[in-house]
């Protein structure tokens, strides 16, 4: 598992970058340390996960179970924003899938993009 956090503090955006292969638990670990990041529970910034130059190996149950996860922080995530940086045509299917959801279930504001200047112009409107 190899990604990075880090928080930019000029823009009031968590950078969230993963590479290599990805499966659910990774998603799961990435979570469990955003969740610590007081920035993202209580100052509001955003989240800007770039998954560029990787690929999920996630199926679509258990996706559901990561959506019905972050179903659980409700109270963090209705009203946030976040971008996602993908650059291949199964991880920006997935994504859709994963974005489709989270509007409609959490009020979790996802967006897919595949241009990085796009993806942070969104997250600060």
């Amino acid at each position: 598992m190899t990604y990075e956090i880090i928080i930019d503090h000029n823009l009031k955006i968590i950078r969230y970058k993963h590479e290599g292969i990805i499966v659910a638990d990774d998603i799961g670990a990435a979570w469990l340390e955003l969740l610590q990041i007081s920035e993202f529970t209580n100052d509001k910034y955003n989240l800007l996960s770039d998954y560029r130059n990787s690929r999920f190996d996630i199926s679509i149950p258990e996706m559901e179970i990561i959506i019905e996860y972050l179903g659980n922080l409700n109270q963090v995530l209705r009203g946030k924003k976040q971008s996602l940086l993908v650059d291949n045509v199964n991880s920006t299917a997935l994504s859709l899938l994963f974005e489709n959801s989270v509007n409609a279930k959490i009020g979790f504001m996802v967006q897919v993009f595949t241009g990085e200047q796009a993806a942070i112009n969104w997250l600060l409107t």
